[in-house]
């Protein structure tokens, strides 16, 4: 009895049966005719109903779901629904979403022709981390003809996703990066300094590549433009820093300002591995939390990844002085430090100015702060009343103060980026390939 469910559709048609019935004792010529189609109701009802239960098992219905999930993408469940059933028929499919994603609407209606096949796909885009339970699929169906018996069926296909940093725009910035047309994607071309580099091999020359590195006997020998490619120089430290504190619970567009920071500590990593590099990282806030020490073997991307899964912020303030001689105790040699954070106000920044001199004294600092989009927005806005005149008054000072933070880094010769989360990847990785171009570190 667990999988069934009889909806009757025909109790409009007995109510109907019945009234004409109680009233065919005024009109003793009706109660032949009430009697009969009362009759043939009950009997077309109970032969539908027969139908429905005894090709229960020619209806089935598949829900496809990626083993992981992306953390901010937009993704895509589908479902499979086939019927070996000679007649048409209706289904509607009802999911049990996992409660994260917030799908409470969720209901598919379709018609079905005789020993037929379907599918459905249904977009999602997940926006916490953790592990997302979907339960089962109910499918309530009925004949097109007469169609005064619904029945459910419920199919057991229970399972449990991981919702990861998102691994898709990893694979996607891998591909722009390494691809000849990188330009087209955002990432900038800069050139090398000096020519210093180790050879590495010779190959055609592409629009884009440097006309002094032309390789003519190879040119004349293969009959055509042929240059030669250096490798730059590898092993490098590289460390993705993540601050956890308060300041990064911000939300912007639907995920806070920490998920939009593993995101892209996990896109980033991956260009370092693939140029070579050692990738590692740290995150902390009124404590250290995760501690993957730089390497470049083949399994380090997957400890970053498993790290980056389990973070969470909290709402303390960030510890920059344990960060300090923490960082102190475990890099030996001089690194390269992205440094995911956000300052709001001045004085946040004055406590911790003095951490990062000291941090880009013995090693190379790249301080990754956020642009506030709703506060633009909010002060590009045209004032109507006082209340519009206080908030933009407000969106502005912030605004401006925002830029003195940036200047004050700057000022102190530490590397800034200051970019807003939807081009957070973009930047970060042009920074990265700027410093290996130019050997800054």
């Amino acid at each position: 009895m667990k999988n069934f469910f009889l909806r009757a559709r025909w109790f409009y048609g007995i109510g109907i049966c019945i009234t004409l019935f109680f009233l065919s004792y005024g009109f003793p010529d009706l109660l032949y005719w009430a009697k009969l189609i009362l009759f043939l109701f009950l009997i077309i009802s109970i032969l539908d109903y027969l139908f429905l239960v005894f090709t229960d098992k020619n209806i089935e219905v598949e829900r496809h779901v990626y083993e992981t999930l992306s953390l901010g993408d937009h993704q895509k469940v589908k479902y499979d629904v086939t019927s070996r059933v000679k007649w048409p028929c209706r289904i509607e499919i009802y999911d049990e979403f996992p409660s994260q994603l917030q799908e409470r609407d969720f209901k598919k209606k379709m018609l079905l022709k005789g020993n037929s096949s379907s599918d459905y796909i249904y977009p999602i885009r997940p926006l916490r981390r953790g592990i997302y339970a979907f339960g089962n699929i109910n499918v309530f169906r009925s004949n097109i003809f007469p169609g005064l018996t619904e029945k459910r069926k419920i199919v057991e296909c229970s399972e449990d996703v991981a919702v990861v940093p998102s691994v898709i725009q990893m694979k996607k910035f891998e591909l722009q990066v390494f691809a000849k047309t990188a330009t087209m994607a955002g990432i900038r071309k800069i050139r090398k300094i000096g020519e210093n580099d180790e050879f590495e091999h010779i190959q055609a020359y592409y629009q884009g590549d440097s006309i002094r590195s032309i390789n003519w006997k190879a040119t004349s020998r293969k009959n055509q433009l042929m240059v030669n490619k250096y490798q730059n120089s590898r092993s490098q430290i590289i460390y993705s820093i993540i601050d956890k504190g308060r300041v990064m619970k911000m939300p912007f567009n639907g995920l806070t300002l920490l998920d939009h920071s593993i995101n892209s500590a996990l896109v980033f990593s991956n260009i370092v591995l693939r140029k070579h590099d050692k990738a590692g990282l740290i995150s902390f806030g009124n404590k250290i939390g995760a501690v993957v020490k730089a390497e470049a073997s083949q399994r380090q991307l997957e400890k970053i990844n498993k790290s980056l899964y389990a973070q969470k912020t909290d709402f303390l303030e960030s510890n920059y002085e344990l960060l300090f001689y923490q960082l102190r105790a475990l890099l030996r040699r001089r690194s390269i430090l992205f440094f995911y954070t956000n300052f709001e106000h001045m004085v946040d920044l004055e406590r911790s100015i003095g951490y990062l001199k000291s941090l880009n004294t013995k090693h190379l600092l790249v301080v990754i702060t956020f642009i506030n989009t709703e506060l633009g927005d909010r002060a590009s806005l045209q004032s109507q009343t006082k209340e519009d005149i206080y908030r933009k008054t407000t969106a502005q000072k912030i605004l401006v103060d925002k830029e003195k933070i940036v200047n004050m880094l700057r000022a102190n010769n530490i590397q800034t980026i200051h970019t807003r989360p939807e081009d957070l990847n973009i930047n970060v990785i042009n920074k990265y390939l700027e410093i290996k171009a130019k050997r800054l570190f």
